[in-house]
């Protein structure tokens, strides 16, 4: 796959996708490392800490049951305590490809049906990015603390597993700060459609 930037071709290399389990849904629940009432003393939790300590019957059940419950009661602020992708349905894979290329880092790209649906910037090996993170998320990762965008990009690369042909591409590189300007100027250049989203939700989210 060619990629064209102002008048400098640039070829990434496909890295198939190998799905191990699809269907994984309320993830968040398997967290049990802290209380709901301990999850509360951490900073990005802090806003909720009345509304705990009203769930008189939660407060000291494990953090992912006891959103469990909330959601399960219809409480809608079950959602505050995880990232805006944090409850949706992901799959577990790991990639194929060039191995050689797998153990270096630079930009991606995330293909369906020929169509730049994301952009990313490796700063670790991709294989790490691709099987330990994107391809594998785990429940702490759906909380606020977590990290939303591996939630984000797992989620809707689940959604076109069934109907699309959905691969990434990858493009070496060393240099952070290289990277980072050659994947500003693809989303510019390109608009793919989970950047623009992923941006969006995150400016709302701190808009509030």
């Amino acid at each position: 796959m060619f990629i064209q930037i102002n008048e400098e071709k640039i070829e990434f290399t496909k890295v198939e996708i190998i799905v191990l389990e699809q269907g994984i849904t309320d993830l968040f629940e398997s967290f049990d490392k802290k209380t709901l009432g301990e999850l509360t003393k951490q900073k990005k939790y802090e806003h909720l800490k009345n509304f705990v300590e009203e769930q008189k019957h939660l407060k000291n059940v494990p953090a992912g049951a006891a959103i469990k419950s909330l959601k399960e009661e219809g409480n809608h602020t079950y959602r505050q305590f995880l990232n805006n992708y944090g409850d949706l349905t992901y799959s577990r894979f790991v990639v194929s490809g060039d191995e050689d290329l797998l153990k270096r880092r630079g930009i991606y790209t995330i293909i369906a049906n020929n169509e730049l649906k994301f952009c990313g910037v490796c700063a670790r090996t991709f294989k790490e990015r691709f099987n330990q993170h994107i391809g594998n998320i785990y429940a702490k990762g759906c909380y606020r603390d977590g990290t939303s965008t591996h939630c984000h990009v797992n989620a809707n690369i689940t959604k076109l597993l069934q109907t699309s042909d959905v691969h990434f591409a990858i493009y070496p590189m060393e240099n952070v700060k290289a990277m980072n300007k050659l994947k500003n100027a693809i989303v510019k250049r390109f608009e793919p459609e989970w950047n623009l989203r992923s941006n969006r939700e995150v400016f709302e989210l701190t808009s509030t």
